[in-house]
């Protein structure tokens, strides 16, 4: 009796992991797949004429922008290492805020970006969320909070 009641309970948390990685659009147990994803491998995929042109637009936008996306990801860097070096969330707060300068400056290009990626998609990619993000965007690290903290330690 108490095997099947085991039984019962694994294949309903199978379900509540299966249903809850459907409502955040991954996979179970993951952090989610690439952005645009989500159409990912369906009747909405980018075709390869699609990426190939989506491909063109990021290394475009990478060539023009390449010293604000290097400064931005050397700031994010000198955050990660404070961080791990233990730091408080306040401190490694503030050296990710000296990047928000750099990202709102590149905000209109990437709006720009944004736009003529939007501009070579069907209605149908565009309601899938097809659009691929454009490089150096908003910084902030995990959803819904700050960068975790380190381990509780266990006695």
């Amino acid at each position: 009796m108490q095997r099947k009641a085991l039984t019962i309970a694994a294949m309903l948390t199978a379900m509540a992991a299966t249903l809850a990685s459907a409502q955040r659009g991954g996979p179970p147990g993951g952090r989610g797949g690439p952005p645009g994803g989500r159409c990912a491998m369906t009747a909405d995929s980018l075709t390869g004429v699609q990426k190939g042109q989506v491909h063109a637009l990021v290394e475009a936008f990478n060539k023009a922008h390449q010293p604000q996306l290097d400064s931005s990801r050397a700031i994010m860097e000198s955050a990660r290492a404070a961080r791990e070096a233990g730091k408080t969330q306040e401190e490694v707060r503030a050296i990710m805020e000296s990047a928000k300068p750099i990202v709102d400056g590149l905000a209109p290009a990437r709006k720009e970006f944004t736009d003529s990626v939007t501009k070579l998609l069907t209605s149908a990619q565009i309601a899938s969320g097809c659009i691929p993000p454009a490089p150096g965007g908003p910084m902030g690290g995990r959803r819904g909070g700050p960068p975790p903290g380190p381990p509780p330690i266990h006695l």
